[in-house]
């Protein structure tokens, strides 16, 4: 009879609160300077976040209707006020 071999389960490396607080910085950002514009790179320098969590940060925003990224490649707050009801209602700072 074969024993089955041993795997080793790694715990969830993601801080699920940390991530919340980082999205609600950079949203928080770009709501103080409703003009502000960035490319991912410009964000990634602003924001002093590696590339691949700032590209994280920016989908999610994106992907919650808060920020837009617009043909020339640059993110910034959604022109329409529709999306701040929603964001106030998901307990999101205006």
């Amino acid at each position: 009879m074969n024993a089955a071999p041993h795997v080793r389960v790694f715990p969830d490396r993601r801080d699920v609160s940390s991530r919340e607080r980082l999205v609600r910085r950079v949203l928080a950002e770009f709501e103080e300077m409703p003009c502000l514009r960035l490319t991912p790179g410009q964000a990634q320098r602003l924001f002093g976040l590696r590339r691949d969590i700032c590209e994280r940060v920016l989908a999610v925003l994106v992907g919650e209707h808060t920020l837009t990224r617009g043909p020339d490649d640059r993110y910034g707050v959604r022109d329409d006020s529709a999306w701040r009801g929603r964001a106030l209602r998901a307990g999101h700072p205006q």
